[in-house]
This record gives C-alpha cells, sequence and structure tokens, in this order.
C-alpha cells in the first residue's frame, strides 16, 4: 500500500447513528465501508478488500468476536510477503481473539473458549 492511498476500512455496529457519525467523520480519510450486521460485514469482505475492520462487540445476530472469528475462518486474506499473490485461509488466531476478548470482557480473568 502507497503512502498516499486510503485505507478501507469496515465499521460493523447495529446502531445506524454510530454508522452514520463515523463515516462523516473519516470518509475524507479513507474508504468507509459500514454494515448493520454481521452478515452484512461479511458480505462485503467477501466483495471488498478491507484492510482494517472496527465491530461493536453487542449485537442482535452475533456479538463481534463471533464476527470476527467468522471472519478469521471464512475470508480469504493477501499478506504481501505471499509469492505470487497466495490467498490464505484461518491459521493460529486463539491468541489475537482472546485479547480482543479481554478487552471488552467485564471482569478481568475471563476466559473464553477459542479452541
Amino acid at each position: 500500500m502507497m503512502e498516499n492511498e486510503k485505507l478501507n476500512i469496515l465499521y460493523v455496529d447495529d446502531e445506524e447513528q454510530n454508522l452514520i457519525s463515523f463515516k462523516a467523520a473519516f470518509r475524507r480519510y479513507h474508504n468507509i465501508f459500514t454494515a448493520n450486521s454481521g452478515r452484512e460485514g461479511m458480505e462485503i469482505l467477501l466483495s471488498e478488500p478491507i484492510h482494517l475492520i472496527i465491530t461493536d462487540q453487542r449485537m442482535p445476530e452475533m456479538t463481534g468476536i463471533q464476527f470476527l472469528e467468522k471472519v478469521i475462518l471464512n475470508v480469504p486474506r493477501h499478506h504481501p510477503d505471499d509469492p505470487d499473490g497466495v490467498q490464505r485461509r484461518g491459521g493460529n488466531h486463539q491468541r489475537s481473539i482472546q485479547a480482543a476478548y479481554s478487552a471488552i470482557s467485564p471482569s478481568p480473568g475471563t476466559r473464553m473458549n477459542c479452541a
């Protein structure tokens, strides 16, 4: 990615006003994609090259953590160091998911089963 290129950012939140405010604040600097559910976020991820995902945790259909787990398992991603644009899926991301869960967890030390 070149220094002057805009990032493609996906923001997933079930509250429409949050989506509108985020897009208004950052659309001059980045390409903003918004989704009001995890399902809609997945549709965008499968059709657009997204560089950064921001998600609400508490949503009706699935939590933010569940959405990110689904992304890791189902969305092909390209790593710049892969030769010939090889697409990769998944990998061991349990520590990353656990760190995200711990950051939003109401009580210290609460662990989620990422197995």
